[in-house]
């Protein structure tokens, strides 16, 4: 994917007081007057362009709109390759990741996360009627291909839970979805709301899914280690979302009705900040 700069989504907004003298990131947010978002735009529900309007909507965006809000900037968004958005981050040519990235310990060595603002797991999406393949267990047979999006979660969860699977790796996991309808796959593992919306959305006669996740990750937004006023600013905004009904609200738009009660109880069990990373963590990945 070409990285894309979309126009600024201009928000009449009110300032809120500087945190002090240890503001790092935020000092700079507040003093351009503009925060700068890295995303992966094509991961709906989460972010998707408007083709109308040539900006992105979607979950993750709403989030961003209130955190601009709660800082009182207007909004810059940079559309990245995934495989290149911590890049992005970590030389400052953006102030955060928002892009649905799960929380993994490796990430941790090298960047913060906030507080999880969704839940989700990998599933498997195969053939309609491929009577082969009934759960994750089936996958792990040489012979077997399966397509992921390359440098994300679901191909890690291949790599540790069917090993004797090759892999066929892809820039976008529409591309893996494609390949498993061509044959030239037998299944794509990716992040069940995606998969699920592009499965009802777009291609319901010729796709199916094993939608019980085999993984439970936490979705949250990505900050450089100098960002921690930053980062508990955007904790700040989901506490105050969530306090209000409008996260759940958010949720009901985005993800449907059903999925309100499941992040409620997920969110209940979970702790408030992302845990932090083991001392010697499994290798994983960084995606989504």
């Amino acid at each position: 994917m070409r990285r894309l700069l979309l126009p600024l989504l201009a928000l009449t907004l009110t300032a809120c007081p500087g945190a002090g003298p240890a503001a790092d990131a935020l000092d700079k947010v507040k003093a351009r007057g503009k925060l700068i978002v890295a995303m992966d735009v094509g991961y709906d529900p989460f972010e998707v362009l408007d083709p109308d309007a040539g900006t992105p909507v979607g979950y993750d965006v709403d989030l961003v709109q209130a955190f601009a809000k709660h800082l009182g900037v207007e909004v810059e968004y940079k559309n990245v390759a995934w495989n290149s958005i911590v890049g992005v981050l970590q030389t400052g040519k953006a102030d955060v990741i928002v892009s649905g990235m799960s929380v993994t310990p490796e990430r941790q060595k090298t960047i913060d996360f906030s507080r999880p603002y969704y839940y989700v797991g990998q599933v498997v999406v195969k053939r309609k009627g491929d009577a082969r393949i009934k759960g994750l267990a089936d996958l792990n047979e040489k012979g077997m291909i399966v397509a992921v999006q390359e440098s994300t979660t679901g191909e890690q969860a291949v790599r540790e839970n069917a090993p004797e699977a090759e892999l066929l790796r892809f820039a976008k996991t529409d591309m893996a979805c494609m390949a498993v309808i061509q044959e030239k796959a037998d299944a794509v593992v990716f992040d069940r709301p995606y998969l699920e919306k592009y499965v009802r959305d777009q291609r319901p006669d010729e796709l199916e899914g094993i939608w019980e996740p085999f993984t439970a990750e936490a979705i949250a937004a990505a900050f450089r280690k100098d960002s921690g006023l930053l980062r508990q600013a955007f904790d700040a905004t989901i506490e105050e979302l969530a306090a209000s009904g409008e996260l759940d609200a958010l949720v009901a738009k985005h993800f449907g009705e059903a999925a309100v009660a499941d992040q409620q109880a997920k969110r209940a069990a979970a702790p408030a900040q992302a845990p932090a990373p083991a001392e010697d963590p499994a290798p994983a990945e960084t995606g989504k």
